[in-house]
Order: C-alpha cells, then sequence, then structure tokens
C-alpha cells in the first residue's frame, strides 16, 4: 500500500509531535506500506525516514490562503495520482475535495467547533471571520471524505454540532505516548531550583484559547498560600500570533504584584521536556478548547498530578487521574491546585494513577487502528 500523508501545516506543537510519531510507527502497522508525507521544509528535520517513509517539503511558503488551497486541490491530488497513491490521509483538518483515492481526513482543531472560542475573540474586539471561514472549510472536508477520524469522543461531538456524521465513516482513536530514552539529560536554562518552592508547570506556546489569564489570575492566591510557589511555562512573546493578548497578561501579571512567580523559558527542545516534568510539583492546564491534549499525557507519564480546566476532553484524557476546576474561575484554579499541593498523600494517589492513565496511550495502538482504517476505505 502506498500511503499519502498531507501535514502540510505540521510546523509546530502537537501537529508535529503527531506526525513524529505517526511516521514512526505506520510502515510498522501498515505491513511495510510504503509512506509519502508533505510538510513545512523546516518540520522535516524532526520527523523520522527510512526506506519506507518519504518526507517531502510542502513547496510554498505560506501554509493558508490561496497557496494552501492549490497545494490540496491540484498540486497534492495530482502527485498522488502520478505515482499510484493508494490512499491518501489528510491530517490537518482540511481535505482534497477531489480525490483520485480513498481520503481519510484527520479531523484535529477544536478552535473552530467550540462556540466559546468565536465568544472569546469577540470580547477581545478580535474578528471571528477566519475562524467561521475555516469551519465551513472543515465541514466542507468531512462531507468529501470517505472516513473522518477524531481524536477524542469529545471532539467529534463538538462537530456533531454542526454535521450529520454517519456513524460506519466515523471513527475514534487516541493519540499515544512514548517515552523518549534520550530525554533524561540536562534541563532548559533559566530552571527554577527544585527545592525554592512549590513549582507549576504549563508547556504550551501562548494563544487566547490556552486561557493562562485565568492561572495569572490564580497565582495572588496560591502565592499567600503558598508563598514561594513558581509558575513556569514555555511560552514568550517571539511565538505567538497573540501578541496584544500576550501583553495585556504581562501587564496584568505585574498589576497584581507577581511576574516574580512567573517564569518563562520560552521554547524547549523536546530532549529537554522530560527533565522540565520532572522538576514540577503539578501540571495545570487551564485550556478551555483543545482536540486532545498532548502535553497532558506526557505530564502524566512522568507521574504529575494534572490539574485541568473541566471539559470534555480534558476529563477524556486524563479521566480520574486528573483533578478539574471551573475554566475561567481563578478562584476555583486556586482552590483545586491548593488541594492538591497541601495533601501529600492525595499528590501520591494522584501520581499512581497519573502513570496508569498514561499507561492508556500507545502511538503503535492508534497506528495500528489508522492502518487498518486504511484498508478498509481502499478496495
Amino acid at each position: 500500500m502506498r500511503i499519502f500523508i498531507n501535514a502540510a501545516s505540521a510546523h509546530m506543537g502537537g501537529a508535529v509531535t503527531y506526525l513524529k510519531h505517526l511516521l514512526k510507527w505506520l510502515p510498522q502497522q501498515a505491513g511495510g506500506g510504503r509512506v509519502v508525507a508533505y510538510a513545512p521544509a523546516a518540520t522535516l528535520p524532526h520527523v523520522p525516514t527510512d526506506d519506507r517513509v518519504e518526507a517531502r517539503p510542502y513547496p510554498f511558503a505560506r501554509t493558508q490562503g490561496g497557496a494552501r488551497l492549490y497545494f490540496d486541490q491540484v498540486v497534492l491530488p495530482r502527485q498522488v495520482r502520478r505515482e499510484g497513491g493508494d490512499v491518501l490521509f489528510s491530517a490537518t483538518g482540511f481535505g482534497t475535495l477531489c480525490s483520485p483515492v480513498p481520503q481519510v481526513l484527520l479531523v484535529r482543531n477544536m478552535k473552530y467547533f467550540d462556540p466559546q472560542y468565536c465568544e472569546k475573540r469577540e470580547s477581545l474586539g478580535r474578528s471571528t471571520r477566519r475562524t467561521r471561514l475555516r469551519r465551513w472549510h472543515s465541514l466542507l472536508s468531512i462531507w468529501a471524505a470517505d472516513a473522518v477520524l477524531f481524536p477524542t469522543r469529545a471532539m467529534q461531538a463538538a462537530v456533531e454540532a454542526y454535521i450529520s456524521l454517519p456513524s460506519a465513516a466515523t471513527h475514534v482513536a487516541h493519540y499515544g505516548f512514548a517515552p523518549d530514552r534520550a530525554a533524561a539529560g540536562e534541563g532548559p536554562e533559566g530552571l527554577p531550583p527544585t527545592d525554592d518552592g512549590p513549582m507549576l508547570l504549563n508547556v504550551s506556546t501562548y494563544a487566547i484559547h490556552k486561557n493562562l489569564e485565568t492561572l495569572v489570575e490564580a497565582l495572588p492566591r496560591l502565592r499567600a498560600q503558598h508563598p514561594r510557589l513558581t509558575l513556569v511555562t514555555t511560552t514568550s512573546r517571539t511565538q505567538t500570533a497573540d501578541t496584544a493578548e500576550y501583553d495585556a497578561l504581562k501587564a496584568r501579571a505585574e498589576a497584581l504584584g507577581v511576574e516574580d512567580a512567573w517564569t518563562e523559558l520560552g521554547y524547549v527542545p523536546h530532549d529537554q521536556l522530560s527533565r522540565l516534568y520532572r522538576a514540577a510539583d503539578a501540571y495545570v492546564f487551564p485550556s478551555f478548547t483543545e482536540s486532545f491534549g498532548h502535553s497532558m499525557v506526557e505530564a502524566m507519564a512522568a507521574g504529575l498530578p494534572v490539574v485541568a480546566a473541566d471539559t470534555a476532553v480534558n476529563r477524556e484524557v486524563c479521566a480520574a487521574a486528573g483533578a478539574y476546576f471551573s475554566p475561567f474561575r481563578p478562584a476555583d484554579c486556586a482552590r483545586t491546585v491548593h488541594a492538591v499541593l497541601s495533601a501529600p498523600q492525595r499528590r501520591v494517589r494522584m501520581r499512581e494513577a497519573s502513570l496508569q492513565r498514561a499507561d492508556a496511550f500507545s502511538w503503535a495502538t492508534h497506528a495500528e487502528r489508522l492502518a487498518a482504517l486504511f484498508a478498509d476505505v481502499t478496495p
């Protein structure tokens, strides 16, 4: 089987993590099938290749707009047809409307389907036009696909509010987790001393839906109870498109008097993340809309208690291993974090539950299910 993968917009975060592990495991699970994957040129050094996997650079500078449409609808199907592809896997939520071969679509961006996201943008005076256009584009792609894959049942439910999904063509497969054995070395520069006080961790870039505002607003209450507490994030101004909101958040932290409680590391290479997770006392995930949440699984695999916003996706991923707070209530966030930090026995139980829950996520299993789906849709 010759499998083509469209990962044209996999340039950061979970999309790169997904592609990296997919290309490692899929050829094995697909019975020795050959894979051709298109991704941004900057991503290619981070993905594995061998005699069964060919990673090609996405040929345009922009991964949005007219260039992306031309690639998805003209360039890619032409290549699939010329090279005798058997199946096309569109891994970015947007598909080829007239694919020459059976197409499986991965729908992975919850922002387009969560009304809270549009409400949040509107409350900030931001346009929702692009979000609505992308929702329409994704729905059209779903209509054109032979099978549709979701990373969580909650993501599927959100999409079903907009379109009827035939059960025979709809599938849910959780993403996986694979420990990086090379990740046990030194941690990132700027990490606070581990004996200074409790350390909360959040691994993400800054974006509106990441809801770091709730976490920063909770810091004064947490500092009152844990005077030496530190929040460590991997955010930075250079790695966000939402610079106005980022600047407002930094100003708010200063106004609250908690700027010294917040350490920003910026981008942390993947081989240093394990050390970062091990240094923390709890992982806090305030995001109010996600399709999965890779970092929660990474945190659980490190044995961290996870304190997350109370959403359907976060509960599906963490299950009984997590502690949950109302996404937009800083006081509830502070209470929940404090309840975890101040109860050593509870942290022990949460650590055990986290490790057990993390074992439920496997890239090999995800790739096996995907390979079976490819076999089902091909003649």
